[in-house]
């Protein structure tokens, strides 16, 4: 009968606990509290998986898999304590700057993996995606609720900013979510191009004055120096 009550709730982790140790003498205070707590486990993984795979990241990379000694120049500790998360409170940004190859992309996957095993909700996007996507909406009359859904998240990742310029309506569109979002949820970019050449993706100089006046009004800003890692690795492999 319990059995039957607990898959009828749903309390799958409290049904495995409660077929492993039903028997065993117990107090039966401490078997409901563990039965609960097994429950409670069980939920907060797949509250967990469902972050993770809502987030939309384009690979798991972690920051175990960076080895640091390969670009010492690069600020990868200052960055990683971005994953507890504490930045989100104040609605701080996070850029990092930096030719490609360098590893910005996989610390931004890295701290959004850290950020949704916290208890946060995450969206990644590359930049290009987002304004295509952002386009799309417009014209099928969505654009609002699409707007509303990127103001969610605790964190919207914006990947490789600056690889592609955008056309008049895609730029305003994202100016939109900049603006939108400002002082109400952060923002973590990565980009090839320094803040004054930014008018070369937005077109607009007074459009691009206004976002990056938004944007960096409270925001963490790390330059990624150095030469390519992964085309390094690539020599090296065809060396090997």
């Amino acid at each position: 009968m319990i059995e039957e009550l607990l898959i009828q709730l749903k309390l799958f982790g409290a049904l495995e606990f409660y077929k492993q140790h039903f028997e065993e003498k117990v107090d039966p205070q401490v078997f409901l509290q563990e039965m609960l707590r097994k429950e409670k486990e069980r939920r907060f993984i797949g509250a967990q998986k469902k972050r993770l795979l809502l987030a939309k990241f384009p690979y798991i990379k972690e920051w175990a898999q960076i080895d640091e000694a390969k670009n010492p120049l690069i600020p990868f500790k200052k960055v990683k304590k971005f994953s507890n998360g504490n930045f989100l409170g104040n609605k701080t940004n996070l850029c990092l700057i930096g030719t490609p190859g360098l590893g910005k992309t996989h610390c931004l996957v890295s701290i959004g993996r850290d950020l949704c095993r916290l208890g946060m909700n995450v969206k990644f996007y590359t930049a290009c995606d987002l304004v295509n996507q952002l386009e799309e909406a417009k014209n099928n009359f969505g654009i609002t609720k699409f707007m509303e859904g990127l103001l969610r998240p605790q964190l919207l990742i914006i990947d490789e900013l600056g690889f592609v310029p955008f056309s008049e309506n895609g730029a305003r569109l994202l100016f939109d979510v900049f603006s939108k979002r400002y002082e109400k949820g952060s923002i973590a970019i990565s980009t090839n191009l320094s803040f004054e050449k930014w008018p070369q993706i937005f077109g607009s100089i007074e459009l691009t004055t206004a976002l990056i006046d938004r944007f960096t009004h409270n925001c963490e800003i790390f330059t990624f120096p150095g030469d390519s890692i992964r085309l390094e690795e690539s020599k090296n492999r065809k060396k090997n």
